[in-house]
């Protein structure tokens, strides 16, 4: 049984999702007798802004296949993460997982290698990413409510030693860094723990220049789920696709603003907004280009 879930990437999928898994499967086999030409999206950004929604609506696309973030794909990591399984294989395990793999359309969910996404990029010519962001009030009471109440502190701490041995301290920009050595103690409050950790996780975007770069698209978790069919044929538009607006019926906006009763240190809570308020402005700036692009539907 295990080796069947393997093969099919089922592992950790809910049972509402095994059956559209099968069913795929099944498809894929039957009418796709050659490898095509396939497009690769990985999906980043800071956990808790939405990226398992995403995954979702592409896991019920018939000509899509999707990895979670821990997969085969990420089987063999030995890292202090190593029993969740979540840091990608070698870039050539990579290569060979995916050319046995026939679907048209391959989205990965690499939270954890935000920081390596331009290496990916390179070495993977027909990919491109989502990068994926939230209000950080939301985040913090979504990372509140499913992780411990230490694991902002526990990021930071190796973040301000230098420790690079983790991939939430890995590839820190000095100035990052320097910025969360400022505002750190030891006291610090789980809350404003996590803040800082999505400053430093959503600082990558404009340290990797990720704002300028072709192929790199911008996901705002609050315009996805008010306005889900639009968003979601701009990001299948993105990757040269056609959307089916029968996948989307999962999203909705229940979970806006459920952090803002939150309460986040003042100057935190003021270097989050000025990063949150770039963030929109970039945002602004490529829906006002990807709303050029004419609507595909199936």
């Amino acid at each position: 049984m295990y080796k069947i879930k393997h093969h099919m990437n089922l592992q950790h999928v809910t049972l509402d999702l095994y059956l559209i898994y099968m069913l795929k499967f099944l498809y894929q086999k039957l009418f796709y007798f050659t490898r095509p030409e396939q497009q690769v999206l990985m999906i980043i950004g800071c956990q808790r802004s939405g990226t398992s929604l995403v995954n979702r609506v592409f896991a019920r696309d018939f000509n899509t296949s999707v990895y979670r973030e821990s997969s085969c794909l990420s089987s063999n990591d030995s890292t202090h993460s190593g029993k969740y399984r979540l840091r990608l294989n070698s870039f050539q395990s990579l290569e060979s997982d995916l050319a046995k793999d026939w679907a048209p359309t391959i989205v990965l969910k690499p939270l954890v290698e935000t920081q390596n996404i331009l290496s990916l990029l390179d070495y993977f010519p027909q990919s491109k990413a989502l990068w994926m962001y939230r209000n950080y009030r939301d985040v913090v009471n979504s990372f509140l409510n499913k992780f411990s109440q230490n694991v902002g502190i526990r990021n930071l701490k190796a973040i301000v030693e230098g420790n690079d041995e983790f991939w939430y301290s890995e590839s820190v920009p000095s100035s990052v860094r320097s910025t969360v050595v400022q505002y750190y103690s030891d006291n610090i409050l789980p809350a404003d723990a996590i803040a800082l950790f999505w400053y430093v996780r959503n600082s990558f975007f404009y340290e990797l220049e990720l704002d300028i770069n072709p192929r790199v698209m911008m996901c705002r978790y609050e315009q996805m789920v008010e306005y889900p069919n639009q968003f979601i044929n701009q990001l299948y538009s993105f990757l040269g696709k056609k959307f089916s607006i029968r996948n989307a019926w999962e999203i909705n906006s229940n979970s806006i603003s459920k952090g803002k009763s939150i309460e986040i240190s003042a100057d935190i809570s003021h270097l989050c907004d000025g990063l949150l308020d770039k963030l929109d402005q970039s945002f602004a700036s490529q829906k006002t280009t990807h709303n050029q692009v004419t609507p595909i539907y199936a």
